[in-house]
């Protein structure tokens, strides 16, 4: 069966409309990654300017007291989780039998 060119016409329309913002996400898509791409090596940058500045050992010191607050940090917040569901369990579990 043939078809009409108007038709014709409007398919390549429609392809043509597809293919534009599909091209126009893939350009914005490169765009964000180019500045995070700098964005990086920047902060790498004058993270190693940083870091050149300062002795060893007091960098090892900051390092491992940092680790300990972040350890403590999480301990702080599993412990809290934990009595969250104890009080939640209580709350769910009717009185008379709390008391057997």
């Amino acid at each position: 069966m043939a078809r009409r060119p108007a038709e014709i016409q409007a398919d390549i329309a429609l392809t043509r409309r597809h293919i534009e913002a599909q091209l126009d996400q893939l350009e914005q898509r490169v765009t964000r990654r180019g500045r995070t791409l700098g964005l990086v090596l920047g902060g790498a940058f004058v993270a190693g300017l940083v870091l050149s500045q300062l002795p060893v050992l007091r960098l090892l010191r900051l390092t491992a007291s940092l680790a300990r607050a972040g350890a403590t940090v999480a301990g702080t917040i599993a412990a809290l989780g934990g009595m969250a569901a104890t009080v939640e369990h209580l709350r769910e579990t009717p009185r008379r039998l709390r008391a057997a």
